[in-house]
């Protein structure tokens, strides 16, 4: 059997795994540290000489956490660059498609079921309407699923990059100091791994309070477990201000069809940013379109590899 190649190649690390030409259920996958190899060809060697394939794939999908818009491409959060033309050569493939990880993450919401999603909040799904897709990770993704016929057409952005609007003095102190420190203060210098520590300084600093921790899972379990005060405001504002970027981007795409949340942050504390934060009322809180975003829905999506089931899916062009 021949199989397909898919990849889901983030800042931190790279999902990998086989697709038969009949479905896009995905299987064989592997998850490997982008830190152990030097290239994104060396990482994608390793796991076929892993996966054993009898049949070396001809057609291969990859989703990589930059933009993608000439042959070209540059990480975002870390060194590696290739040529997609040079990197099929290398693979022997018939066929390679490179698009953008969170315009993956779109194409997998036709796929998810319901119990590969976790609502946070009411609303209601609109059909045939534009879906939003974000997610904190090592960057912050965005992207959304517009209508089309014959299928939805995804939608790449860079919204993570957009200018930071913090809505109180706190915020304001915070975006401050990382603009003090890099010039700009971007959506992703707070909703990304680490933007949590750095809300966490920011909020140490505001308080007058040594920081204890340096890394966002510290922080993170210190706020679930009860066991630090300066962590949970930390964590508390790390999803009120989720929620605020995410009812803009609701707002900015028209996002009727709902607001789905990826990336590998959020699903770890899915509860507590649905029953201890302020994210979606954040999320409603638009002035006079409060009623317009109440009735969006807002989902985290619980699947554990929604980057490859979209990638997988581009091969139901027919290609």
């Amino acid at each position: 059997m021949n199989h397909y190649l898919v990849a889901d190649v983030g800042g931190t690390n790279a999902r990998l795994g086989l697709v038969t030409p009949e479905g896009n259920e995905v299987f064989g996958i592997e998850q490997l540290s982008n830190k152990n190899y030097p290239h994104l060809i060396d990482v994608v060697n390793a796991y076929l000489s892993r996966a054993q394939c009898i049949v070396l794939p001809k057609k291969a999908c990859f989703a990589v956490a930059s933009p993608v818009t000439s042959d070209r491409i540059h990480f975002t959060n870390n060194s590696w660059s290739f040529s997609v033309q040079e990197l099929k050569d290398q693979l022997g493939l018939e066929y390679l498609k490179v698009i953008n990880d969170f315009e993956a993450v779109a194409l997998s919401i036709p796929y998810l079921g319901p119990r590969e999603v976790f609502r946070v909040g009411g609303g209601e799904a609109a059909p045939h309407k534009t879906i939003a897709v974000m997610g904190p990770g090592t960057g912050l993704g965005m992207a959304a699923l517009v209508p089309g016929h014959p299928k939805p057409l995804p939608l790449a952005t860079e919204g993570g990059h957009a200018c930071f609007a913090p809505q109180d003095e706190v915020e304001a102190h915070i975006a401050t100091r990382i603009k003090q420190r890099h010039g700009f203060c971007s959506n992703e210098d707070l909703l990304s791994g680490n933007g949590l520590v750095c809300i966490y300084e920011g909020i140490c600093d505001w308080h007058k309070v040594q920081p204890k921790f340096q890394s966002p899972s510290e922080i993170a379990t210190a706020a679930l477990e009860g066991t630090d005060d300066m962590s949970r405001l930390a964590l508390e504002r790390f999803c009120a201000v989720l929620g605020s970027v995410a009812g803009d981007y609701a707002l900015q795409l028209g996002a009727q069809g709902g607001l789905y949340i990826a990336g590998g942050i959020v699903p770890r504390f899915k509860e507590f940013l649905a029953e201890k934060s302020q994210f979606r009322e954040r999320f409603v809180s638009k002035g006079r379109f409060r009623s317009y975003l109440e009735k969006i829905p807002t989902f985290v999506i619980i699947a554990p590899q929604p980057g490859l089931i979209g990638a997988a899916s581009v091969f139901d062009e027919g290609n």
